[in-house]
Order: structure tokens, then sequence, then C-alpha cells
């Protein structure tokens, strides 16, 4: 949702890595600040977005949560 919205990947890596240190990078868990990159402010979609980043997957809305908020 992040990139389809933004245009942006969440989270920004060298094009050049493989495959595995992209992995890598993105399993740190540091993203983009959303409101760095989002078109523009859309206070429900970006809190929708930043639930679904969540580091531990735990703390990520199911998609059953997710229909029941919209």
């Amino acid at each position: 949702m992040f990139w389809c919205w933004t245009g942006h990947r969440p989270v920004p890596y060298d094009e050049s890595l493989h495959r595995p240190d992209k992995l890598a990078v993105i399993a740190q868990g540091r993203t983009t600040p959303l409101a760095d990159v989002r078109p523009w402010p859309f206070p429900d979609f970006e809190a929708t977005i930043t639930a679904c980043l969540a580091s531990d997957p735990a703390d990520r809305p199911t998609a059953k949560e997710l229909i029941a908020a919209w």
C-alpha cells in the first residue's frame, strides 16, 4: 500500500544490492516516514499504512481488522 500510494518503497535500498542484501535491509525494520513522501495528507489511510508496517508482525492488523476499520 505504501509504494502504491506514494511511489516510493517503504524501505529504501540500493538497487545494485543482491536480493539477500536487500532483504537484510528490509528486515532491519526501518521504514521511510510516510509524511516525507506522501502525495497528500489523508490521516486515516496513513494510520492504516503505518499500522501495517509495524516491525513486529504481531502488532500489525489482520485483514479482518483492516476491513472492519473501513
